[in-house]
């Protein structure tokens, strides 16, 4: 414990949780398998191939048909705007010589990782980095809307012809949103303007209303009874819609994304709840048309806004107190304004644990509901509390959000082995619009 507690600073946090110290010890346990050599990393070295990626994905769907589990991985990374890193990986079985479970007993061969030494319950004992190990996910000063490349080199594509994939394939549904349109340098033709007396199309109601009243008027019709024989017809009379120029006018979106990176979420938790807002990230860019700016906050006891690439690759450890994630949001909405011109979205990733009881996040989530057309929360579950509730959960059913349909949705899910379909089945849950 002494030399982890070095490592992070011996930095004392008031708010960790059980779940949080238990994960720090576990990143700290990995760290130093990694360096006994009892660990195999599956960071995937650069080999050159002479097959195209799509040829090996092909081999690799045969496997699948052949009984066999598929080898090549796909990790994607948001990389900047509309900017996705996909990074092919292949994961290999791993061999590891006997059981590791360290305990009190053992603490002679393992000092630094089993809770001996010094130290007091809720020092930040570690921190485990989400992804490859590449980097150390986002560096203060940096702009937490930039996010342009990353140390990964793989395949960049589109996020929104991902969304377009997404939305077909897994027959994700359109939006509802709340009808807040902005000016587009788009424009199109239409027979909008209206003229009289010439033009290229006759419309027809708008001509007849024109004669009545000319003929009125002139004292020609009574209006309690038109005898249309009688009726004259100037030539102005003729109204004709005529072709303009018409601006488009579009729906604009901001997306938060919001996660926990406290002691509690390393390692499954925190690689299935990005993949989900990458995801949704995509479809959201499909459905509005590219359209979409992402906002990515990270919180422990405190939140923070991170580029795209530090959201993804931002290190986990701490303690936990969901409301600071909120309260950061609710600053950056009222602070900017941005809930009288955008379409306001907000997806959370959490497992659940919580230092506050709800007295400090219900009144945040109140705030939220206020202005969003959705909220969105994964909880994921770790063994701890598979077949309880949460305390966030306690919290939210007192609070009565989870009738809230229309505005807030939630999805509990087992934080382990997370598969795509899993993923897919959460982001269904969470933007349906029954």
């Amino acid at each position: 414990m002494r030399s982890a507690t070095k490592e992070a600073g011996a930095m004392k946090n008031d708010f960790m949780t059980e779940s949080d110290i238990d994960g720090m010890k576990r990143s700290a346990i990995l760290r130093y398998m990694h360096k006994l050599g009892l660990y195999a990393s599956s960071t995937p070295s650069p080999v050159m191939s002479l097959v195209s990626l799509d040829d090996l994905l092909q081999i690799d769907a045969q496997r699948e048909k052949d009984g066999f589990p598929k080898k090549i991985k796909i990790r994607r990374t948001l990389a900047g705007p509309g900017r996705i890193i996909m990074v092919p990986y292949v994961e290999e079985e791993q061999l590891i010589h006997g059981d590791f479970e360290p305990n009190e007993e053992e603490d002679d061969d393992f000092p630094d990782i089993v809770g001996q030494g010094e130290g007091e319950v809720g020092d930040v004992i570690g921190y485990a980095t989400l992804g490859d190990g590449e980097g150390d996910g986002d560096e203060e000063g940096d702009d937490p809307r930039a996010g342009q490349g990353d140390g990964n080199h793989g395949v960049e594509s589109e996020a929104y012809e991902l969304g377009k994939k997404l939305s077909e394939e897994f027959k994700l549904p359109n939006l509802k949103d709340k009808g807040k349109k902005v000016p587009t340098d788009e424009y199109i033709f239409d027979l909008t303007d209206r003229h009289p007396g010439s033009g290229q199309l006759l419309d027809k109601k708008a001509t007849l209303l024109r004669i009545v009243r000319t003929n009125v008027a002139l004292g020609r019709a009574d209006v309690g009874n038109i005898d249309p024989a009688k009726l004259i017809v100037g030539p102005q009379d003729k109204i004709y819609r005529v072709l303009s120029r018409e601006r488009v006018w579009k729906s604009q979106a901001i997306v938060f994304f919001l996660r926990d990176y406290s002691g509690s979420m390393m390692g499954e938790p925190t690689k299935a709840v990005v993949t989900q807002h990458l995801m949704i990230y995509a479809w959201l860019l499909f459905q509005y048309e590219g359209l979409v700016i992402p906002r990515f906050i990270v919180h422990d006891t405190g939140a923070k806004e991170v580029s795209a690439l530090g959201y993804f690759r931002q290190s986990a450890g701490g303690g936990t107190l969901i409301a600071s994630g909120y309260k950061k949001i609710n600053e950056i909405v009222e602070g900017e304004g941005l809930a009288r011109d955008y379409n306001i979205y907000v997806f959370q990733g959490t497992d659940g644990d919580d230092f506050d009881d709800g007295t400090q996040a219900i009144p945040e989530i109140k705030k939220i509901l206020g202005y969003v057309n959705r909220m969105g929360v994964s909880v994921m579950k770790g063994p701890w509390a598979r077949d309880i509730d949460t305390r966030f959960e306690e919290y939210v059913k007192r609070a009565n959000f989870i009738e809230q349909k229309d505005v807030f949705r939630i999805h509990k899910m087992s934080s382990r082995d997370v598969t795509d379909e899993e993923n897919i089945e959460a982001i269904k849950v969470l933007i349906a619009q029954d």
